[in-house]
């Protein structure tokens, strides 16, 4: 009995003695050259709600290699207990450290799906110590970022930022840097959600779906609310994760621990989006259970918790991060108001800086939580109204407000221009561009607010070049009394005398012809030149809105010859010549837009009769 137990404690003791100890410093590593078959070993995770790190047998089978270009990997198989209970090797476990002789080997990084759940590869620790040593460019891009308070500093944090300050002063713009470099593969993370209901993560796996992702699960307990640690600590085999949302709607993956170097960390021993260098939110994680599924497909459900650092490599040996350290942000407020219930409700979560995810997940936000006040699939009608704090355009504020309806889930056409919006700029190919913050207010009726269009009367029989024309335009809403709006339209000088067709219409139905001049005069060119980033701007700003009344002329200016557009332009100057003989001064055209409290579904004509100047 005496020697039964002696063996047991020695055998506690050299598990206790293989988990690296309080101050999480690098253990000594077995490189791959040094790795046989036949040898065994031991990994770590936590598999349930009691939050312990349980070891497992790992027996070595073999080294597979993927050839030029790929990394090798290390073939074994798990038993004991804890897998057994789990059923074996899971989605979840990835990052595991796996220990031989006391040494570390590398993380489980995935298992052999349609074949035993229990045999599953090994990430070598010589892959993944690489990670560390990759340059950090997207540290160098600070802009919303979670500010460390000084108290929690340490003097040589304290001196490495006033450091980090003084080079950053002596770079420029043209210095650095923001190179991230993609690619789709096999082995990803299994996304967990909160905070969206079932037609926000229809939405939401539509869009990430073309990253990579394939695995999705619902967690509605995973929401942090933005909480941060700032002094948190992780262990080797302790449950991580890594976040793009968190806040009232959280997107992230959950896998373990393999190594911990003071504040510098590995984990999951393949990569979350293959991103590269990135900015994602480092978290603690608990985990709630585990499910074993058919053909290794189970999974350990784990939160995605606090936030505690900063995750900047996702790479093919797995994802690196600093604790400690946080990532730039984008704040996003979504208000949705809801008439009908009388209801309202405000949004708040914070994106992590990647020009990639920004548009993807705030489209995603916003048309979520429009589903979830409104709690309706009928037909509806939505104002919306956003603004997009950020360096490029003047004021700081690129704003936006249109009206949109549909039959059936009207969010889906709603977010239309948000996502349009933010995936513009975040396509600057001169520069990356700086994202503030998002503010989205939506409106929403039950109310089908559309109308036809009837007719337009012009206010006199006849209109010289640069005179405006106004336009009384009679509207048929939806099962409701006429009404009448009037809108004016200054002929340009280019024009001749004789009939004019203007077609009349609502703002994004037909693109509104985009004169260069006060005066109506259209440039000639052979060549339309691609649009620069600050054009495509303006375009989007200044282009009609859906509950807009539009007029322009009926036949397209664009599809005139060379020579007809000179003449135009001489016949313009002719005019302008005799009017400033004459003391007169061409009057500047009125803006043919009118707001209307519809959405315009139709286009009528009207004919005009241009008179000599």
């Amino acid at each position: 009995m005496r020697s039964s137990f002696k063996n047991l404690f020695l055998a506690l003791a050299a598990i206790f003695f293989m988990i690296p100890q309080a101050v999480f410093a690098m253990p000594e590593i077995m490189t791959l050259d040094k790795i046989e078959n036949g040898m065994s070993g031991v990994a770590y995770t936590v598999v349930d709600n009691s939050g312990i790190i349980q070891p497992f047998n790992v027996d070595i089978i073999g080294l597979i290699e993927n050839g030029k270009g790929s990394s090798k990997m290390i073939m074994a198989k798990a038993s004991g207990s804890v897998v057994e209970k789990t059923g074996g090797i899971l989605q979840g476990m990835s990052g595991s450290p796996v220990y031989v002789n006391g040494k570390l080997v590398g993380a489980v990084a995935s298992g052999l799906k349609e074949m035993s759940p229990y045999t599953f590869f090994i990430t070598p620790i010589e892959d993944m110590l690489r990670l560390w040593e990759l340059p950090d460019e997207k540290a160098n891009i600070i802009k919303n970022v979670i500010e460390v308070p000084d108290e929690k500093k340490s003097d040589e944090e304290k001196k490495s930022d006033e450091e980090k300050k003084s080079d950053e002063e002596k770079k420029s713009d043209e210095e650095k840097s923001d190179e991230e470099k993609t690619s789709d593969v096999e082995e990803k993370s299994a996304l967990f959600f909160s905070g969206f209901d079932s037609s926000g993560l229809s939405f939401l796996k539509k869009e990430m779906k073309p990253l990579g992702f394939r695995n999705f699960f619902a967690l509605s307990s995973a929401g942090n609310n933005n909480t941060v640690k700032y002094d948190a600590t992780l262990e080797p085999g302790a449950p991580v994760g890594v976040a793009v949302v968190c806040g009232d709607f959280v997107v992230g993956a959950t896998g373990t621990v393999t190594a911990v170097d003071n504040k510098k960390i590995l984990a999951f021993g393949h990569p979350f989006s293959h991103g590269g260098n990135v900015n994602f939110f480092m978290t603690d994680s608990s985990v709630v259970g585990s499910i074993s599924g058919e053909n290794g497909n189970g999974v350990k459900i784990a939160k995605v918790g606090n936030i505690i650092g900063r995750i900047n490599q996702d790479r093919e040996a797995g994802i690196a991060g600093i604790l400690g350290k946080f990532p730039s942000t984008v704040p996003i407020s979504v208000t949705v108001k809801d008439s009908a219930s009388n209801t309202e409700e405000t949004y708040n979560s914070i994106i992590a800086y990647n020009e990639t995810l920004i548009p993807k997940l705030g489209a995603s936000i916003a048309y979520t939580a429009l589903s979830k006040t409104a709690d309706s699939l009928a037909e509806s009608t939505v104002t919306v109204d956003f603004g997009i704090k950020t360096n490029v355009v003047s004021g700081g504020t690129l704003s936006r407000q249109n009206m949109f309806y549909n039959a059936t889930d009207v969010g889906q056409v709603a977010i239309i221009e948000l996502l349009q919006a933010l995936n513009l700029v975040c396509s600057n190919t001169t520069e990356e561009s700086n994202i503030y913050g998002i503010d989205v207010t939506m409106t929403m009726e039950t109310e089908r607010k559309t109308a036809s269009l009837i007719s337009a009367v012009p206010d006199k029989p006849k209109v010289k070049p640069g005179e405006t024309v106004n336009l009384t335009v009679t509207l048929q809403p939806y099962r409701k009394p006429n009404e009448t709006v009037v809108i004016p339209y200054t002929v340009p000088l280019t024009r001749k005398e004789g009939p004019m067709t203007l077609d009349i219409h609502g703002g994004a139905l037909v693109q509104v012809a985009q004169n260069n001049s006060a005066a109506g005069i259209i440039t000639p060119s052979k060549n339309t030149p691609a649009k620069n980033y600050e054009e495509k701007i303006k375009t989007l700003l200044n282009s009609g809105r859906n509950n807009q009344l539009v007029v322009e002329p009926g036949a397209s200016l664009e599809t005139k010859s060379e020579k007809e557009l000179k003449k135009e332009i001489a016949r313009a100057k002719k005019v302008q010549d005799k009017l400033a003989k004459s003391g007169q001064k061409a009057p500047a055209p009125k803006e043919s837009k009118v707001d209307t409290g519809y959405i315009i579904d139709n286009v009528i004509q009207v004919v005009i009769n241009v008179d000599k100047v």
